[in-house]
């Protein structure tokens, strides 16, 4: 897998459009809502990141 950030970023908007559009049909479409489909989508992505940083490290034995 050649980024696996970017699935993490997929994964994020995936989530994060779901919890928009289930909020905004819930409670009415509003800016908060946009930022939480934002943040969702970059700790996704940052989360994925990591895992492939962490990865790429060789253990220590």
């Amino acid at each position: 897998m050649p980024r696996p950030w970017l699935w993490g970023v997929g994964l994020g908007l995936v989530i994060g459009g779901a919890v928009v559009m289930l909020s905004s049909l819930r409670y009415g479409f509003s800016a908060p809502l946009l930022l939480l489909g934002l943040v969702l989508a970059i700790v996704f992505g940052a989360l994925a990141l990591v895992g492939a940083v962490a990865r790429r490290r060789t253990p220590i034995d």
